[in-house]
């Protein structure tokens, strides 16, 4: 081993040695085999895997200290490797210094034993998993719409899509392998994310194609994340303003304020040239003048004759005035009633729950919620649990605006679909009210898993090419095509209202306001007058 050109680790098969978080992936494991006994090397073999966690697929080379080939021991060898995960192997004897002959084995599409003879060219470690040549990998099928969307055909075959469906469909063609499912998948029956992880464990099943988590961030026992996942809340686009509000939005405090002051000045200025000019003038018109209230209001008032140019020049002023303040607040208004405001947002949890909008969460992930977030509890109040996932699925397609939903990225891009034959969006997604961002999502495998990087490959493929997202984009027609939705429009259809009594609220209550004013005004003058006379 000194005379080596590259750097060489003797590892003691008594010792643990965690090799995978200091060590690239490729490496080259020589094992020195001694006899023709395979006990004596299964304890040997077992301390291989063990130090080679997660990193199985590299290459293993074992020299066994035997003068002929002994295919008997090679196939109870391989047979060991095979079950232990070490798929790219090869052994030589001692024979190979004249033969120049090594033995290796090929699982696909069944086990055969393959001896090759060494030349300068020889391809010593194949790429096994680029063509399974037909061989039969063990899958779970499970999750939940839209990822995942089975249904019968009308030969009564059951069709997979979704993005996890056309990911299978993907895998078997580019690898060139069949499925098989010890757990059967039916659909409406898909089996839950927990089922397939325990399947995944116990090597029930190679693969489980319901993307799920990883726990306390865990990778290993997971492929590369198939897709970054946002938990937001999705929240009804805000209503119009009730139209009662449209006549208090037009006519703001400050413009109301401009207006009674300039309608005091200009009626001080009109007390004080007619009492110039000799006319009888009240002490309170001085602060507002009737025939300039009436002006502005655009009614008939009483005009002196022969006004002089002081007074002419003020009456213009009071028509100008009248003109400017209902063309103003008639355009104003017209505008507000052909684009009718909007209520202002939710800015955060606290809005929500102080409004009487409800989201509704599934009661297994608003467990997870506050498994992770223990701090969204004093929101509670602001949650509607729902026990039953069916039914928590058919109130998020109902599109009630009665209520907000959680709601994932994936779900929220077949929503945002469906919503383009709507006349108008019902939902949006809160990107800023959102409990999770960028979490991944990828495949439950066994940690030494033969297939984890042939499934990272592929992933980055779908990626790169952008399959996944237009895979993503046709969930809504695939489910439409499955049965689960329809093309419908839920928006409501903008037709013409007549004006109700509700939309003078406002109005009638300043009507109101001013018939009691006045009524207090002409009982107070009528009591003066009798003060009088007596």
């Amino acid at each position: 081993m000194e005379d080596l050109q590259a750097p060489v680790m003797q590892l003691d098969e008594r010792v643990n040695y965690i090799l995978y978080d200091r060590q690239s992936s490729r490496v080259l494991s020589v094992l020195y085999l001694i006899g023709a006994d395979i006990d004596d090397y299964e304890r040997l073999l077992r301390a291989l895997v063990v130090n080679l966690s997660h990193m199985t697929t590299s290459r293993v080379v074992f020299m066994l200290q035997l003068e002929a080939a002994n295919e008997t021991l090679l196939h109870k060898l391989f047979n060991i490797c095979w079950q232990m995960k070490l798929l790219n192997v090869l052994a030589i004897f001692e024979s190979f210094q004249f033969t120049n002959t090594f033995y290796s084995y090929s699982p696909f599409p069944s086990y055969q034993l393959e001896h090759r003879v060494f030349h300068s060219s020889s391809i010593i470690f194949p790429d096994r998993l680029r063509d399974l040549r037909g061989f039969s990998v063990r899958i779970a099928i499970g999750g939940a719409m839209p990822r995942i969307i089975a249904y019968y055909d009308r030969q009564g075959h059951i069709v997979y899509r979704g993005i996890l469906g056309h990911f299978m469909h993907a895998f078997g063609q580019k690898y060139n392998c069949t499925f098989t499912q010890p757990m059967p998948a039916r659909p409406n029956e898909l089996l839950p994310s927990t089922q397939l992880i325990a399947a995944v464990r116990n090597d029930t099943v190679d693969i489980s194609l319901a993307i799920t988590y990883p726990v306390q961030l865990k990778l290993q026992p997971y492929s590369y994340p198939y897709e970054l996942m946002n938990w937001c809340m999705m929240l009804p686009v805000e209503a119009d303003i009730p139209r009662a509000d449209c006549y208090l939005y037009v006519f703001e405090l400050q413009a109301f304020v401009v207006t009674v002051v300039l309608l005091s000045i200009i009626s001080a200025l009109l007390s004080w040239v007619l009492r110039s000019e000799g006319y009888s003038v009240q002490l309170y018109e001085f602060l507002l003048h009737e025939n300039c209230v009436r002006g502005v209001l655009g009614q008939s008032f009483h005009q002196v004759r022969r006004a002089s140019m002081h007074l002419s020049s003020i009456y213009l002023q009071i028509t100008l005035l009248g003109f400017s303040i209902t063309t103003w607040y008639n355009s104003y208004f017209s505008a507000y009633v052909t684009s009718i405001p909007k209520v202002p947002p939710y800015r955060s949890y606290d809005d929500i729950m102080a409004s009487q909008l409800k989201v509704v969460a599934w009661e297994a992930e608003y467990n997870e919620l506050l498994r992770f977030l223990p701090g969204i509890r004093k929101y509670e109040s602001m949650f509607l649990i729902e026990p039953s996932f069916n039914k928590f699925m058919r109130m998020g397609d109902s599109f009630d605006t009665r209520y907000g939903f959680m709601t994932t990225t994936s779900k929220w891009m077949v929503i945002n679909e469906q919503q383009t034959i709507f006349r108008k969006p019902l939902f949006r997604i809160r990107t800023d009210l959102c409990f999770f961002n960028n979490v991944p999502l990828g495949f439950p495998v066994h940690e030494n898993s033969i297939y984890k990087d042939i499934i990272t490959k592929l992933i980055l493929q779908l990626d790169e090419t952008g399959l996944k997202s237009h895979w993503s984009l046709k969930g809504f027609s695939e489910l439409v095509e499955a049965g689960v939705m329809q093309y419908l429009d839920h928006s409501l259809r903008l037709e013409f209202r007549a004006m109700k009594l509700d939309d003078l609220e406002y109005i009638l209550y300043g009507f109101a306001f001013m018939q009691v004013l006045s009524l207090f005004v002409f009982l107070l003058e009528v009591f003066v007058n009798w003060l009088r006379v007596r």
